[in-house]
């Protein structure tokens, strides 16, 4: 297959998607969670590929599925209540395994609220393994070009953590591709705050996510932490695999 002739000619740009930031989405003191951020970039992505017939559906039926590697978002205003978002996203990139989609989110009078950027892989289900074709045998538009944020899908630090907490894969940290949905990582990372801490991110501007290493049922892992002046790191860490499973920072 021609890959120019995977492409689509659709302009992704020009679709709209209307959100609601739901109750659970804010804590106690009207602060968005970590996970709420991942939980709009879900339904937005997922409401777009649908329409474009490059969704979950579509892809399984190849035997692959889309994994999320990376996720960096910048904060423009804080949500603090229950709104409508309208949300954009395009595809603006592709080099070797790594799909780069952007995305924006703005409140009913057009104003940026975040915005931001994801890397993700094909993901062949049987085998486990990054798709490496450089083809694939659904349509896509052509990438955009056009960035939202400046991003990685590696985090390139290595600063020295502490263990803070540890705890277990239950049930329903596992989503359709048997492994921990890219949402629960947000949710890891909130628990290992303090109340101090979780107050912080009604300041947050910047949150970075990297998945490294797929947790599954049965797992248990320690989360590490580091906390600076501007920034709170915290690190995932598989103890039956023993890798890194995730990194994510919370700026501010």
């Amino acid at each position: 297959m021609d890959p120019k002739q995977t492409h689509m000619e659709k302009s992704e740009t020009s679709y709209t998607h209307r959100l609601d930031v739901e109750v659970f989405y804010l804590n106690e003191n009207s602060i968005m969670k970590p996970s709420s951020y991942q939980a709009l970039i879900a339904q937005l992505v997922e409401k777009h590929l649908d329409v474009f017939q490059i969704g979950a559906d579509e892809t399984m039926k190849h035997g692959l599925a889309w994994a999320l590697i990376s996720m960096t978002l910048d904060i423009k205003q804080p949500i603090d209540s229950c709104m409508k978002l309208l949300g954009n996203t395009w595809y603006s990139q592709k080099r070797g395994p790594y799909f780069r989609r952007e995305l924006v989110f703005r409140n009913e009078k057009g104003d940026i609220m975040f915005q931001g950027s994801t890397f993700s892989v094909l993901l062949e289900v049987a085998t486990r393994k990054v798709s490496r074709s450089r083809e694939t045998p659904f349509k896509l538009t052509e990438p955009d070009g056009v960035f939202c944020t400046q991003a990685d899908h590696h985090f390139r630090e290595n600063p020295e953590f502490a263990p803070c907490i540890t705890r277990q894969i239950y049930n329903s940290d596992i989503d359709l591709l048997g492994h921990v949905n890219n949402r629960r990582y947000g949710d890891f990372a909130y628990d290992a705050l303090t109340e101090e801490e979780k107050l912080r991110l009604k300041d947050m501007r910047r949150m970075e996510l990297y998945f490294i290493s797929e947790m599954r049922q049965g797992d248990d892992f320690t989360i590490y932490k580091r906390t600076e002046e501007n920034r709170i790191l915290l690190r995932g860490y598989n103890n039956k695999k023993e890798d890194i499973s995730f990194d994510i920072i919370f700026a501010f």
